[in-house]
C-alpha cells in the first residue's frame, strides 16, 4: 500500500499549491468530504476550516492547504496531499522499506514531512521541556528520522558560514546543530545518541532539558567527549559558547540548591514547634517529633545539631 509521501514525486510546491487552490474552488460545489482521523472521529472538510499557511515561514510565496480542527482553530488536522486532504500521521507514513534510519531532506514530500513534524506533531505533543523552533528555510539542512515505515524525528544544521537567522549580517562561526526533535513516544530509546554517533556534531543551540538528559546519557558513554560538546549563543563566537558538560553540573547543583532551600524551611517549621513543645513541658511530643524528623531529614549531622539544640532549649 503506498501513501500519499510515496505518490507525491516530480512535483514542485508551485504546482502542488496551484492543485490545491483548484481543490478549494471546488469544495462549494462537491458532494460534502470528511476526513476520517486514528481514532474515528470524522471532519467536514469545508470553505470555513481550510486555509493556506506558509510551508517555510516568513516566506510566504510557497504555501500548503491546510484542514484545522472545528474545536480549535489553532489545531491543523490534514494537509493537502498528492490530490486529497491527508490527515498528519498518514503524511508520515511511507511504504518504502529502505526508508529507515536518518535521510537527508531533499524532496518536496520531504520537506513537507519536515513541516509537520516541527509545526504540528511538535505543538501537539507539547511539553513544558519541549523548545518550539522556527520554520525551516526551504534550503535548509536537515535529516528526518525513519522508523517502521514512520517519520519520527528530525535535525537542522546550519552550516558554518551560514547567514545567522538573529544577526542578518553575521554568519555563524562554526558549524551548529539548530533543532532536534523526537516524537515523544520514541524518547528514551537511545535515537538522540544514536543521531550524535551518526554525525557528530560539536555545537548546539540553546537546548532543552529534556535534550540535556540525552546529553547526559552521551556523556556516559563517551565521557572523553566532555571537551568537545558547547551550547553556543548567537553566532557561536569563542566568547558565546558554553561546555554542555559545565551546563549539567550547574543545572545539578542548582537542584542540590533547592533541596537545601526546602529542608531548611523545614527546619526554621520545626524549631518553632519543638519551642512550642518545650514550653508546654510535653517530651513525649517532643519524642515522637524527633523520630519523625529524622525519618524526614535523614542527615545524620543536621539530626544530631538539631538534637543538641532541643537539650539546650530543654534547659530553661
Amino acid at each position: 500500500m503506498a501513501f500519499p509521501f510515496d505518490i507525491l514525486t516530480n512535483v514542485d510546491e508551485e504546482s502542488l499549491e496551484l492543485a490545491a487552490k483548484e481543490y478549494m474552488s471546488q469544495l462549494h460545489y462537491r458532494n460534502t468530504e470528511y476526513l476520517s482521523l486514528s481514532d474515528s472521529e470524522q471532519i467536514e472538510i469545508g470553505l470555513c476550516n481550510v486555509s493556506f499557511v506558509p510551508l517555510y515561514g516568513t516566506n510566504t510565496a510557497k504555501k500548503l492547504l491546510a484542514l484545522f480542527s472545528p474545536d480549535d482553530s489553532n489545531i491543523v488536522v490534514g494537509i493537502y496531499f498528492a490530490g486529497s486532504v491527508v490527515g498528519v500521521e498518514d503524511v508520515l507514513k511511507t511504504a518504502e522499506p529502505s526508508r529507515t534510519g536518518l535521510i537527508k531532506v531533499s524532496t518536496l514530500g520531504e520537506r513537507i514531512v519536515l513541516y509537520v513534524l516541527n509545526r504540528i506533531v511538535l505543538r501537539n505533543e507539547k511539553s513544558t521541556e519541549d523548545v518550539f523552533f522556527l520554520c525551516h528555510s526551504e534550503h535548509e539542512a536537515a535529516k528526518i528520522l525513519w522508523k517502521d515505515g514512520k517519520a519520527i524525528g528530525f535535525y537542522s544544521l546550519k552550516p558554518k558560514g551560514s547567514l545567522c537567522r538573529i544577526f542578518m549580517t553575521k554568519c555563524y562561526q562554526l558549524p551548529v546543530m539548530d533543532t532536534i526533535f523526537v516524537r515523544r513516544c520514541h524518547r528514551g530509546l537511545g535515537h538522540g545518541i544514536k543521531t550524535f554517533l551518526k554525525l557528530f556534531i560539536k555545537f548546539l543551540r540553546s537546548a532543552s532539558n529534556s535534550f540535556f538528559t540525552v546529553c547526559e546519557k552521551y556523556f556516559s558513554i563517551y565521557p572523553a567527549d566532555k571537551e568537545l560538546l558547547c551550547e553556543v549563543e548567537n553566532i557561536g563566537s569563542p566568547f558565546q559558547r558554553t561546555l554542555i558538560a559545565d551546563r549539567l553540573q550547574k543545572l545539578k547543583l542548582k537542584g542540590m540548591e533547592n533541596v537545601c532551600i526546602f529542608s531548611f524551611r523545614y527546619m526554621e517549621i520545626i524549631i518553632i514547634i519543638i519551642i512550642i513543645i518545650i514550653i508546654n513541658k510535653q517530651t513525649h511530643c517532643l519524642l515522637k517529633l524527633l523520630s519523625f524528623y529524622s525519618v524526614l531529614l535523614p542527615d545524620t549531622m543536621i539530626t544530631l545539631n538539631y538534637i543538641n539544640l532541643v537539650a539546650l532549649l530543654s534547659k530553661y
